[in-house]
C-alpha cells in the first residue's frame, strides 16, 4: 500500500523528471536564447512555479540538464570501450565527436559555463566521470596541469575532439575536406592524433574521395 507521503515524493520525482525532459526538447527546439521556464513548465504539464521549486532558477535548470548530458557522455564513452575491449584514443575521440554531433543543442549547453552554476557539486562530478577515461587513456596519465586537473595530453585530446565536432557541425571541415568523406576524415585525424600521442602505427588508411 502506498502511503500519503510515499506518492507525494513519488509525485516530486515524476515533476522533476518531467521538467527536465522538458527543458531538453525546448533546447532541441528552440535553442537557448528564447529559452524560458514558463515554456518548459507548459511542455511539463506542471505549474508555473514547479522549476523555481524543484531548481531555484533559470540556470539550476539548465545546469541539471548539462548534468545529465555529461553522464549520458559517460555511459557512452563506457560503452564504447567495453565493447571495444578497453579504452583507447581512436574509440574514446569517435565516440565523443559521435555524441557531439547526435546532440548538438545539449552538447552546446553542456560548455556553456555563463548558463549553468559551473560550480555545482552535480555537475562537476559529472564532468569528472566524462573525462575519466581519456584522462586513464593518455599517455602521461600521472601528469597533471596546473591547478591539478588532468593531464596536458588529456586535455589536449579532449581539446582536438571538441574541435572536431565544431568544425564538423559549422561545416568548415567540409568545406576542407572538398570531396572526402567527412566521416572518414573525422576518423583518420583521429588515428593520426592517437599515433602522435601514444606512438603507435596509424592504419594505412586515408579519408576516401
Amino acid at each position: 500500500m502506498t502511503t500519503p507521503d510515499a506518492a507525494a515524493h513519488a509525485e516530486t520525482l515524476d515533476g522533476r523528471e518531467r521538467l527536465l525532459a522538458a527543458a531538453r526538447a525546448e533546447i532541441a527546439e528552440t535553442g537557448l536564447a528564447h529559452l524560458s521556464l514558463r515554456s518548459i513548465a507548459r511542455r511539463a504539464e506542471v505549474s508555473h512555479a514547479a522549476p523555481t521549486y524543484h531548481f531555484g532558477d533559470r540556470a539550476g535548470l539548465l545546469t541539471a540538464v548539462a548534468a545529465e548530458g555529461f553522464t549520458a557522455l559517460a555511459v557512452a564513452l563506457d560503452h564504447a570501450s567495453a565493447e571495444a575491449g578497453g579504452p583507447s584514443l581512436r574509440v574514446l575521440g569517435r565516440t565523443y565527436v559521435a555524441f557531439g554531433l547526435a546532440e548538438p543543442a545539449l552538447f552546446d549547453l553542456m560548455f556553456r559555463s555563463g548558463e549553468l552554476h559551473a560550480d555545482d557539486p552535480a555537475l562537476r562530478a559529472a564532468q569528472a566521470d566524462s573525462l575519466a577515461l581519456l584522462s586513464r587513456t593518455a599517455p602521461d596519465a600521472g601528469a597533471k596541469v596546473p591547478g591539478d586537473i588532468v593531464s596536458p595530453l588529456t586535455l589536449v585530446s579532449w581539446a582536438f575532439a571538441h574541435g572536431l565536432v565544431a568544425l564538423t557541425r559549422d561545416g568548415a571541415l567540409q568545406a576542407l575536406a572538398q570531396n572526402a568523406d567527412t566521416g572518414q576524415l573525422v576518423d583518420h585525424l583521429i588515428d593520426v592524433l592517437d599515433q602522435a600521442l601514444s606512438g603507435t602505427p596509424t592504419p594505412p588508411s586515408t579519408p576516401a574521395r
